[in-house]
Formats: C-alpha cells, sequence, structure tokens
C-alpha cells in the first residue's frame, strides 16, 4: 500500500513538473523525467541545493564530451552514458527547485548555460579527432583547421539557432496555454527596461545576465516578424488574450509543437552518439547544419503562417497593415559571395599553410589585430569629433567611440546601407546635439570617409606603378593607371567642390556618360533637394578649414594602418612581403569589394581582390585567401562588439528615457531608405551616402531606439 502511494506520488510529482503535456516529448516522460525525481529524491535527502546539481550535471556532462576524442568504442560508450546522466541531472535540478521552493535567477542561468558547456568539451573534441582524418575525394588532403570553422558555422548557424527558436516557440505555445504565468515568453523591450532600473552597484550579475538575454531574446524577435504583429496586435486591444484567439493557435500549433522537441536535446544528441558509435562523427555536422536547418526552417514557416492567420482571422489591431517586406536579395548576393569563397577554397591549395603554427599563436596575432582597430576606431571618433567642431564638447569621447563601432558594424552587414548606420548614429548623437547638428556630421563624417576611400585607392595605384611598372604585365600596369587618373580627377573635384558642394557635380559628370546618362539624370530630377542639401552641409564644413585639414588627415591616416593588419598576418604566415605591397593589394581589394557593394560583408569579392592583387607581386594565392580568412576573425569580433555596444545608452539619455532594445519595426523606422530607388550613391556597406532630408526626416521619429 505505501509502494501504491509512494508510486502514485511520484506521478503526480512527475506530471506536476511538466512546462505541460503538449510541450513534453515521449522519451523525456517515461525515461528523462522518472529518473530526474529519483535523483531529485536523493539528493533533498543529503540536503543538496538545485545549484549544486546543476553543476554537477555540468561537470558530469563536460567530462563525457571530452571521451568522444578517443577513437575507442568502449571509452566513447562511456562517454555517451555520461552525457545522458548529465541530461538526467538537468532534469533532476528543475524538480528539485519545485519541491523545495528553492528557485533562484542563478538557477536560471546556470541551467541554461549547463547544456552549452556540454557541446563545447563535444564540438572541441569531435574536432581534435577529426583534423588528421582525410577529405573524401580530395586527394588525401586532410581537414586541418577547417574542421574548426566548419563546427563553428554548425555550433552558431546550426545548433544554437535551432535550440534557440525552438525553446521560443515553445514558449510561445505555452504562453496561449497558460498565460503569461506559466511561460517564459519575454520580450526584449521588458528586458531592457528592468534592465535599467537596476542598479550596477550590487546588481552587476543580473544586469549582465539581462543583457546578453536581451540580445538572445531580440534575436528571436527578428526572426518571427508575423508573430511579433500578432503580439503587437493583442497589447493594443488593452486586456488579456481572448478566448478564440488562444483555442485557434492552440489548435493549429499543436500539430507543430513536437517538432520544437526534435530540434531540442533528445534526436539531436541520440543522432549524435549514433555516428560516432559508428565511427563517422563528421557525419553529425551536415546533419545538424541541413537536416535540422530543414526542419528549422519547415517549423518558422508553419508558425509565422499560423501567427498570420490568427492575425487575420479575429481582426485584431494591425491585421490590415502588409506584413513587412523581408529584403531577400542581401542574403542571395552573400550566398554567391560565399559560394564564390567555396570556388576560391577549392583551387587553392591550402596544405602549404601552417595551421598548427597560426591556431597555436592565436593568442597573440588576434589581441594584436584587435588591438589595432581599436586604435584605427578612435581615430575614426576623433575624425567625428573634428567634424562636429565646438558641438564635440557636448558629448563624451567613449559614447562617440562606441557610435562609431556600432554605426560601422551596422553598414558592414548591410548592403548599400539599407539598414545603415548612419541613421543609428543620428539617433544616438541627437540627444546631446540636436537633430540639425547630429544629422550634418553624420551626413559629413560619411563623404569624408568615402573621400579617404578615393586617396587610398590613388595611393596604392601610384605605389603598384613605383613598384611594379609594367613588369607585371600590361594589363596591370594600364589598370592601375586609369585608376590614378580616374583617382586624381575625383580628388580634384572634390577639393574644388568647397562652394558647390560634391554630390550634385558628381552624379552631373555621371549623367554625361552614355548608357547611364539618362537614368542618373532622371535621378538627379527626382532627389536634387536631398542632393543640394548634402552638398550644403559639405561646404558649411569646407569653411572651417583646419577641421577640414584635421579630419582628411587623420581618415586618411586611418586608411594607412589597415595594411598594418594584413602585413602582421603575412609574418605570421612567414611570407617576405613589404609594407607598401600590403598597401597595394589591400587598395585592390577594397576597390573590388566597392564595386561589388551588394555583396554583405564583401564576402568573396575582398578575397578574390586580394588574391589577384598578391599574384602581380608574386605571393602565391594560398596566402592572399589565407589572409584575408584570418581577417575575417578580428572583423567578426567588432561586428559583434558594435551590435552588443548598442544596447548601451549613454548618460544624456538614461535619465529622461526608458533604455529599449531596438525592434525591428524601430530599425526599419529609422533607416534612411524605403526602398532601392531611394539610394543615392552607393560606395561601399560602410560608405553609403545618405539624402540629408530623409535623414532629418528619420531622426525626429522620437521611439526609434
Amino acid at each position: 500500500m505505501a509502494i501504491r502511494e509512494s508510486l502514485q506520488r511520484m506521478r503526480s510529482d512527475i506530471k506536476s513538473a511538466y512546462k505541460s503535456e503538449d510541450t513534453e516529448e515521449f522519451f523525456d516522460r517515461i525515461f528523462t523525467k522518472p529518473l530526474g525525481y529519483l535523483w531529485a529524491r536523493f539528493f533533498i535527502h543529503f540536503g543538496w541545493t538545485p545549484n549544486m546539481v546543476t553543476f554537477l550535471s555540468m561537470g558530469i556532462g563536460f567530462v563525457g564530451g571530452w571521451l568522444f576524442y578517443p577513437e575507442n568504442f568502449l571509452v566513447n560508450l562511456i562517454g555517451v552514458l555520461l552525457v545522458i546522466w548529465a541530461n538526467i541531472l538537468d532534469s533532476t535540478d528543475g524538480q528539485m527547485a519545485r519541491l523545495t521552493g528553492n528557485k533562484s535567477t542563478l538557477g536560471r542561468i546556470l541551467d541554461a548555460l549547463s547544456t552549452s558547456v556540454w557541446y563545447v568539451a563535444i564540438y572541441v573534441s569531435l574536432c581534435l579527432r577529426i583534423m588528421n582524418d582525410p577529405i573524401p575525394f580530395m586527394g588525401g588532403r586532410t581537414w586541418g583547421g577547417w574542421i574548426w570553422v566548419i563546427a563553428v558555422i554548425c555550433a552558431f548557424f546550426g545548433h544554437e539557432r535551432q535550440c534557440m527558436m525552438a525553446d521560443y516557440y515553445r514558449n510561445i505555445h505555452l504562453f496561449f496555454l497558460k498565460n503569461k504565468h506559466g511561460s517564459e515568453l519575454d520580450s526584449s523591450r521588458e528586458i531592457a527596461q528592468q534592465r535599467a532600473k537596476l542598479p550596477w552597484k550590487g546588481a552587476r550579475f543580473q544586469k549582465t545576465y539581462l543583457f546578453y538575454y536581451g540580445i538572445y531574446t531580440y534575436i528571436q524577435e527578428l526572426t518571427t516578424p508575423n508573430f511579433q504583429r500578432l503580439m503587437n496586435g493583442i497589447r493594443e486591444t488593452g486586456s488579456d488574450v481572448s478566448q478564440s484567439v488562444r483555442n485557434e493557435y492552440l489548435e493549429k500549433s499543436r500539430k507543430y509543437i513536437q517538432l520544437t522537441n526534435i530540434l531540442t536535446f533528445n534526436a539531436r544528441a541520440y543522432t549524435l552518439f549514433g555516428c560516432l558509435l559508428i565511427g563517422a562523427p563528421i557525419l553529425i555536422f551536415p546533419i545538424e547544419l541541413f537536416v535540422f536547418g530543414f526542419l528549422l526552417s519547415h517549423m518558422i514557416r508553419n508558425y509565422e503562417q499560423i501567427a498570420a492567420e490568427v492575425l487575420e482571422n479575429n481582426r485584431l489591431p494591425g491585421c490590415d497593415a502588409p506584413p513587412a517586406k523581408r529584403k531577400r536579395y542581401p542574403v542571395f548576393f552573400f550566398a554567391i559571395g560565399v559560394l564564390g569563397v567555396i570556388l576560391l577554397l577549392a583551387k587553392t591549395d591550402l596544405n602549404s599553410i601552417d595551421w598548427s603554427g597560426i591556431l597555436s599563436t592565436i593568442y597573440i596575432w588576434l589581441p594584436a589585430l584587435i588591438a589595432l582597430w581599436a586604435l584605427i576606431y578612435v581615430l575614426h571618433s576623433a575624425a567625428y569629433a573634428a567634424i562636429m567642431g565646438e558641438s564635440r564638447k557636448k558629448i563624451p569621447f567613449f559614447q562617440l567611440f562606441k557610435v562609431v563601432i556600432s554605426g560601422f558594424a551596422i553598414n558592414h552587414v548591410t548592403p548599400v546601407g539599407m539598414v545603415g548606420g548612419e541613421p543609428y548614429r543620428i539617433m544616438e548623437l541627437k540627444p546631446y546635439i540636436g537633430t540639425e547638428k547630429a544629422t550634418a556630421s553624420t551626413l559629413t563624417f560619411t563623404i569624408m570617409h568615402t573621400f579617404s576611400h578615393l586617396m587610398y585607392w590613388l595611393t596604392g595605384a601610384v605605389l603598384f606603378l613605383v613598384l611594379n611598372g609594367f613588369s607585371v604585365g600590361a594589363f596591370p600596369a594600364i589598370l592601375a593607371l586609369v585608376i590614378a587618373f580616374l583617382g586624381i580627377l575625383l580628388c580634384v573635384m572634390f577639393i574644388r567642390s568647397g562652394k558647390r558642394g560634391l554630390a550634385l557635380p558628381a552624379l552631373t559628370l555621371l549623367s554625361r556618360i552614355p548608357l547611364l546618362g539618362k537614368p542618373v539624370a532622371r535621378f538627379i530630377e527626382s532627389k536634387r533637394t536631398q542632393l543640394e542639401n548634402i552638398d550644403r552641409e559639405m561646404s558649411a564644413f569646407r569653411v572651417r578649414k583646419r577641421d577640414f585639414i584635421i579630419t582628411t588627415f587623420i581618415e586618411f591616416v586611418t586608411r594607412m594602418l589597415e595594411p598594418v593588419e594584413f602585413y602582421v598576418i603575412f609574418r605570421l604566415l612567414n611570407v617576405d612581403i613589404s609594407y607598401f605591397a600590403c598597401v597595394v593589394a589591400l587598395a585592390c581589394a577594397s576597390l573590388l569589394g566597392n564595386l561589388m557593394f551588394f555583396v554583405p560583408m564583401q564576402v568573396g569579392s575582398r578575397e578574390a581582390g586580394l588574391a589577384l592583387a598578391l599574384s602581380w607581386t608574386g605571393v602565391a594565392s594560398p596566402f592572399g585567401v589565407t589572409a584575408s580568412l584570418l581577417a575575417r576573425l578580428r572583423e567578426i569580433f567588432y561586428i559583434a562588439v558594435g551590435v552588443l555596444a548598442m544596447l548601451i545608452k549613454g548618460s544624456s539619455e538614461t535619465k529622461s528615457e526608458k533604455v529599449e532594445i531596438p525592434t525591428e519595426e524601430a530599425c526599419e523606422n529609422i533607416s534612411p531608405v524605403s526602398s532601392e530607388e531611394d539610394t543615392i550613391a552607393p560606395s561601399n556597406q560602410e560608405d553609403a551616402h545618405e539624402s540629408s532630408a530623409s535623414l532629418e526626416e528619420n531622426a525626429t521619429e522620437e521611439d526609434a531606439q
């Protein structure tokens, strides 16, 4: 009788630990949860806390992951069993928290972190194991350092994103099933407001956690535009979710909710175990990226359709507004660039590269490159301050430094500045110096930054002619002469444009070119007011000759510092090349990248331009491709820093405004263009010219963050 009562209590306790019957996976109900409950009772008996069990789970999973490295079936099997045990304990800590009432923010953070710790160990072990294995159909070439690149891509664009979205859709289902109190569905705006209310003193850990959790949630929201429209419609009704909305969403969601479980632990882990135990661990990477990636796309597509149907059928606010059109051409061009890099790598013999030396010294050269670019961004900030004139005293230099990095990060990943960094800079500077000055300063900085491109290309062409002349062939020399001539012409035009400006004269010149003439002329007529505003702002800055000279000098110095990065990398690769040859090579890569301005991050175009220029100077193409890829690591680092810095608000704003993470709609509001036809004169990802009138209009939208 006592045994039956214990079993009944156990079933009741386990079911009460479910988030819901809908979202629990069958395998968890019959295996993981019951064993987790028994362990929970065991640890409670000995006075353990849930956080102690979480640390135990973390350690066991980490050790189990490392046991995947040896090519030994028995050792690998022990690793599999340890990871399964760690997963059971991961269920145990949650059940302990419910049974004892011992819940904490730290516990929630550790619980989310534990699985990541296991997978870090698993991925590192697999990479170390596969590095020396031959690549199929590649003539005995081993994976080498490329397996690490593949693992990172699979981890962030496969595993992490899939688990992130599966967790989000499960919480959405729980939101409609149990309301807010039964779900962990959070809003990035609410998280940012909660974080802003906490003081740094005594709450530093919580503020840091909310900072990263806000980014995590914001990415989930960006991926689900239709659901965000549905939630906005529900909020605008000013009441709880109606029963009709709740029932319709749940009825349609139940068809796909178990798909979210496939993308979490069990299916993924047991697929990994199977690949490992049959001796083919390399298979897990394409399965994660493509098979599970296809399931993720299928899940997102269906859930977005559900959200749109619920919004329309219940006539919620916003149902008549057309859904935001996602610009697909950046993805298309990015994919072309990635394909180009793959083809370039396939045609390049990378066995001549000492990858072991590169990886073993990464802790030295990568921080050095990061420090170099920190100096470059400081100089950009100084140029920005010189453009502002006396207004620069109103804004802290660190705030300006943050705005510069974040603005370039946005420009870098969006072609032609479609959601460019210029509007973001204006919105950040507006509280300090006002809308008009922020717009004028940002516009002038963009133009001066573009002018530094012209000077750099001219410098590269001249250096190429001085160093090589016609010795490398007639075509490269003639091309350098043409670039030098055009560079001198454009620089003279720019310098002489003090009274007339530059935008309108430059486009007028283009309108005289056959084939381009008529379209450019029509563009000039449709955008004449904006072009005149650009020229007027530029002329006003040119009156201050001292600031103009300082800005020009600083921007040119930043350009000449950029080749130092490649000089360091080539020295790392034991390539005997001069600094001036690096200037020529990077100028060629920059020019080709700007001609392919529509490709985000200049993927493919920069690698091709660098390899081409280096081939003219006698450096083998594998070294050029490798140098470009290594520079991408620093680039990705600063893109991440820039995006994260967007969430750090200046002191002038926190006094009167709530700190919010920008929503997708807000990003669309501050974009200076609404379609391709609104772009004035694109140069590259960082240097898209924006119209003054459009920027001023968008900068007045107070709710854009």
